[in-house]
């Protein structure tokens, strides 16, 4: 059995060496494959990191009514805090508000003269919520809705954002499952026409080697051992073309890598070298049975092996 593998194993190098323009061509369209299969890998790995990155900015604010008793909103700050699905929370009192609104308008010298006018602090404290996971704010929200008012039913809460961020983690939610579903389809596409592709190429190889297979078949080899050397070809065109696409994405992700840390926040040259030998498995094992599908379709189809 082990010098059947290896007789194997010899005529599928042998093949790949002697149908060099075949094995160049087959090369060239699985490369090109799995170049694209990986940069698929990566825009989904840069929208999730943008995903999460936006959601880690995600957080609920309470605005209270400028009259709102400073030891409800304590209490209500602890109660919050107490929640299991509260990661944080922070309180800004009424005069950092409103040194807060001086510092973003200060080029508005209207907008500073008519809050000057007043005479007197408009704003409310705030707080700002943070949940361990997005799906928790709905909870949290419902419960800031039930303490609307206070104890002696006067008005306490004045607004709670969460419709709005709500609105931003949903539409985050489904570009992440957009982009999931359109990378699914062309890999999807992309693979099979490279198995085309190369299948089509294999016939060549294949029908180059037909009186090869006659004698072979006339000696009483088995099935297996003619597919075999096809099979080994097949695969080598795999491995050859996922070790191409990964030396292409060393400098490709350098040097895109400062493009897409300003757009998305994520370092996409980090992402390829931190999941380099996930890269290596997929890249190679895709090829791999690419090139393996491929053999074994062409050799089943058009020599009714």
């Amino acid at each position: 059995m082990w010098l059947s593998v290896k007789r194997v194993v010899r005529s599928g190098l042998v093949s790949f060496w002697r149908n060099g323009f075949v094995s160049l061509a087959s090369v060239f369209v699985m490369t090109m494959t799995l170049t694209i299969i990986g940069s698929l890998m990566f825009l989904n790995g840069v929208v999730g990191q943008f995903v999460d990155y936006v959601k880690d900015k995600v957080d609920v604010n309470v605005y209270f009514v400028p009259t709102a008793d400073e030891e409800g909103i304590f209490d209500l700050t602890e109660a919050l805090k107490n929640l299991p699905e509260v990661s944080y929370v922070e309180y800004t009192g009424r005069d950092e508000e409103l040194a807060n609104f001086r510092e973003r308008h200060q080029d508005d010298q209207l907008t500073l003269q008519a809050i000057d006018e007043l005479g007197e602090n408009p704003f409310g404290a705030k707080l700002s919520i943070k949940a361990k996971e997005p799906s928790q704010y709905a909870g949290i929200a419902q419960f800031l809705t039930d303490r609307m008012e206070g104890l002696s039913g006067e008005s306490f809460i004045d607004s709670v954002n969460y419709a709005q961020n709500k609105v931003v983690i949903d539409q985050l939610e489904r570009l992440t499952t957009y982009v999931q579903r359109f990378g699914y389809v062309v890999i999807f596409l992309f693979a099979l026409a490279s198995i085309m592709i190369t299948f089509n190429t294999l016939r060549l190889a294949i029908y180059t080697a037909r009186e090869e297979i006659s004698v072979m078949r006339l000696m009483g080899a088995s099935n297996g051992y003619i597919r075999g050397p096809f099979l080994v070809e097949g695969t080598l065109y795999g491995v050859i073309s996922g070790v191409i696409a990964l030396i292409i994405f060393f400098p490709l992700t350098f040097l895109l890598r400062d493009s897409t840390a300003t757009a998305f926040g994520a370092d996409i040259f980090s992402i390829y070298v931190g999941q380099f030998v996930f890269f290596v498995f997929v890249l190679i094992g895709i090829g791999a049975l690419l090139g393996v599908i491929s053999s074994f379709l062409a050799v089943r189809k058009y020599l009714s092996v």
